[in-house]
């Protein structure tokens, strides 16, 4: 009967021999041509578990482009040609079923260094697959992009009210990063180009419509309607509304020439921005925006009479001022 010690060590010694026949038959099936296994092998000597025929990628050795998410178990699709580079050496193949870029590597007999990675693009038909150290390379990838908020002035809406014109709407861009590996690590990811964003600006209307002009403002633009109305926009930023407009002979005139008082005929007194009137043509108490060419009289009320039928008189504190102005063909903008 053989002792305790002794059972131990022939057991040991049954074990030994049973791993080096599995090793035996691992290395012959992998040698003799037909014979090459593609299973992962796992050897025990009862105590410790050695793994063999393993081409495990790491997740952070693998680069998967063409696909937004992947990890490296990335399970190729089937029936795919593969171009496969490593260094100088290039080989082809076709993916199998359930087949993982692990496996793929496996089947060529490929085993990435500590060192090297391997990136995968399946962005085509066919998939291209390389081992190396370096690499550069682009991705595009969609990021979210938030709405700005932009004024833009109101001249139909009344001076500081604020309004809504358009909704923002947020939405995305793309951008393209040039990625650099050297030696298995991440050197550098930036962004080299960006695309047109999809989001939509929120835009807030600012009211710059005023009832009456500052003295000495002039016209900008006039936006006509249709209708014959329409809006001054002034130099100040201030707009007005004018119900219709009509372009008339003007004169200009001043008090103590001639006959000429210093009360209109609607009993005021006379000053600036008093405009004369043929009353058939512009009723008395019309409010007014007086322009020509080069000049602006600016606003003015029919408060005096004197004149007949399409021109209007505009008082003036001089002789002088009534003198450079002269005659000039006039546009009156009839106001609120």
């Amino acid at each position: 009967m053989l002792t305790r010690t002794e059972k131990r060590f022939y057991g040991r010694q049954a074990r030994f021999a049973a791993l080096f026949l599995l090793m035996a038959l691992i290395i012959t099936a992998n040698t003799v041509p037909g014979l090459r296994a593609n299973a992962l092998y796992l050897l025990t000597d009862g105590r410790s578990t050695s793994v063999y025929g393993v081409s495990h990628i790491a997740d952070s050795q693998l680069i998967v482009t063409g696909v937004k998410n992947a990890d490296a178990d990335y399970v190729l699709a089937e029936g795919k040609k593969v171009t496969v580079t490593c260094g100088e050496s290039v080989q082809y193949a076709t993916t199998r079923a359930n087949e993982t870029v692990s496996s793929l590597l496996r089947r060529l007999q490929l085993n990435p260094k500590a060192l090297e990675m391997v990136m995968v693009d399946v962005s085509g038909e066919g998939v291209s697959v390389k081992v190396a150290s370096d690499f550069t390379y682009y991705e595009t990838e969609s990021v979210p992009v938030a709405h700005n908020t932009v004024t833009k002035a109101a001249y139909d809406l009344p001076k500081g009210e604020t309004k809504v014109l358009q909704e923002g709407v947020d939405g995305a861009k793309d951008v393209t990063y040039e990625i650099i590996y050297a030696d298995g690590q991440l050197v550098s990811r930036q962004a080299v180009k960006e695309g047109k964003s999809s989001a939509v600006d929120e835009v807030i209307g600012v009211g710059t419509l005023v009832s009456e002009a500052q003295r000495g403002d002039t016209i900008a633009n006039v936006i006509d309607n249709e209708d014959g109305s329409g809006y001054l926009i002034l130099a100040s930023g201030d707009s007005l509304h004018f119900k219709s407009k009509m372009n008339v002979r003007g004169t200009a005139y001043t008090a103590g020439v001639g006959v000429v008082g210093t009360v209109t005929a609607t009993g005021t007194r006379v000053h600036i921005g008093c405009v004369a009137v043929d009353r058939r043509v512009i009723p008395l108490g019309t409010k007014m925006f007086v322009a020509s060419k080069g000049y602006t009289y600016g606003m003015g009320k029919a408060e005096d009479t004197g004149v007949l039928g399409k021109s209007v008189d505009l008082y003036m504190n001089s002789y002088r001022d009534c003198m450079n102005f002269g005659v000039r063909s006039t546009t009156v903008y009839i106001l609120d």
